[in-house]
């Protein structure tokens, strides 16, 4: 057979993606106004769903199609911003739209819809009177960063692409958000902001966080269903039926698809959201793991059924969130995480972080973002504690940017953090060590980068991996020679 492999189209590498971003956020800065993906259709030419591919680094796209994306912002589309998709390469995409009968409409909501006012950051004041309680709207002093950020915080920066398509996703029954990214990235205050999103719309809400999960409830399919059933059940203020109801000879999923017909989705007048956090707590057990999401895929399925008034499950939106650092079992089919619509969550560009500085009443040059950037990468909790401390006065900017003793103590828990992530997975270190110990990218092999990738350690170009920022590399010289 020929060795030619067939090309899947082009996508954005992360210098593209960082580069177009970039250049969005800071037309965006100077024109003040918010690109949606309607206002970037018709600056551009291309459909929304085409857009919405290259932004999120999607399924790939013809390469004239990306260089008239980059055309519309006087950019020039350089061999180095893209790459070729092959075959083998289809499960390493970024964001996995629905089907093409299943992409959403992106049509522009009347003026008055809550939609609206997210998009619009001239309604602040409207938006925190839709997802925020009236005892919370008195000024609060900053604090520490770390942890969800709440609806109310002036720091939150928005990635508006992805916002859309989870805002627009929210209201198709069946849809399954998958949001993933290195901890520390922003999942859970996305997530929160999607079920802010979906009560301002009238529907009913329930997040569930599996670290409150007991380690014997997860180690057992039927315990854990039962659990998941029960927790809904309560959210939603409804009687706990699971005792009488469960029939162990029918089987565990059986049950509990039963159950959700019968008892909840039947006794809705309204959708329901179900937000599924931390799921990355099921990857220690890979049988549970494989069962719940093949499950979560055939209810969303369900869903998706053209007969909205025979079908309770038409009611259905489902979103998950995990954290990448946690590598899931070989024996999971990866494609159980790519169902739906999968969102990573890419780091803050120069324009965001000068946006943040601002929040942090920060004044910092162009040169300085960019030695920041250098130092901490685009990484949301890195550049909050910085900021956070240089509000405080406890460091000055140019200490930070010295990346000196009193810079790296500001970082030990998170540098710890990383450590202890990395010593979990003893065929990265070699690699690893070899990329810390190198200023310049270096050749590797893509499923370790991949991987790297994911636990936010590395930045990959092709099979060239780098240090994703210099604040690693002291501290792993430290531990890893």
């Amino acid at each position: 057979m020929s060795k030619y492999v067939r090309r899947r189209g082009v996508t954005l590498t992360n210098q593209g993606s960082r580069k177009l971003n970039q250049a969005k956020s800071e037309a965006e800065i100077e024109q003040n106004q918010r690109y949606t993906l309607e206002s970037l259709s018709k600056k551009t030419g291309l459909t929304p769903n085409t857009l919405s591919k290259i932004f999120t680094c999607s399924l790939g796209v013809d390469k004239r199609t990306l260089k008239c994306c980059f055309d519309a912002f006087n950019l020039s589309l350089l061999a180095d911003d893209y790459l070729y998709l092959k075959s083998e390469q289809d499960n390493q995409v970024q964001i996995n739209p629905m089907p093409p009968a299943e992409t959403y409409s992106f049509l522009e909501p009347v003026c008055n819809s809550p939609f609206k006012l997210l998009r619009d950051r001239n309604n602040a004041a409207q938006i925190k009177k839709m997802v925020q309680p009236q005892d919370d709207l008195q000024p609060r002093l900053p604090t520490a960063p770390g942890g969800q950020m709440p609806l109310y915080s002036v720091f939150y920066i928005d990635r508006p692409i992805i916002e859309s398509l989870c805002y627009e996703g929210i209201q198709e029954p069946g849809t399954l958000l998958n949001i993933r990214a290195p901890k520390q990235m922003g999942k859970t205050s996305l997530m929160s902001r999607i079920i802010a999103y979906a009560k301002s719309l009238g529907y009913q809400t329930v997040s569930l966080n599996l670290q409150v999960a007991d380690a014997d409830i997860l180690q057992d399919l039927e315990h854990f269903l039962q659990w998941f059933c029960a927790r809904v059940s309560k959210e939603l203020e409804f009687p706990n039926q699971i005792a009488d109801f469960w029939d162990n000879s029918l089987g565990s999923k059986s049950t509990a698809t039963d159950y959700f017909n019968d008892i909840i989705l039947a006794n809705l007048d309204r959708p329901l959201v179900i937000a599924i956090d931390e799921l990355n707590q099921l990857f220690a057990y890979p049988d549970i793991a494989r069962e719940f999401l093949q499950l979560l895929r055939t209810w969303s399925e369900q869903a998706k059924a053209r007969v909205a008034e025979s079908n309770s499950w038409h009611k259905l939106r489902l979103v998950t969130v995990h954290s990448t650092e946690i590598m899931m079992p070989p024996s999971i089919n990866p494609s159980l995480l790519n169902t739906g619509l999968v969102i990573n969550l890419p780091e803050f560009t120069p324009a965001q972080v000068q946006d943040l500085a601002q929040r942090w009443e920060q004044e910092i040059t162009e040169p300085q973002i960019k030695q920041l950037m250098i130092l901490l990468g685009g990484h949301p909790y890195r550049l909050q504690l910085a900021f956070y401390h240089l509000y405080q006065q406890t460091i000055t900017l140019e200490e930070l940017l010295e990346n000196s003793e009193s810079a790296t103590a500001l970082y030990a828990e998170h540098l710890q953090q990383q450590w202890w992530n990395l010593q979990r997975y003893d065929e990265l270190l070699p690699i690893f060590t070899e990329i810390v110990n190198n200023p310049k990218p270096i050749e590797i092999k893509l499923s370790l980068g991949y991987q790297l990738q994911k636990m936010g350690l590395v930045n990959l170009e092709g099979d060239r991996a780098s240090l994703s920022c210099e604040l690693f590399r002291l501290f792993f010289m430290g531990v890893l020679n």
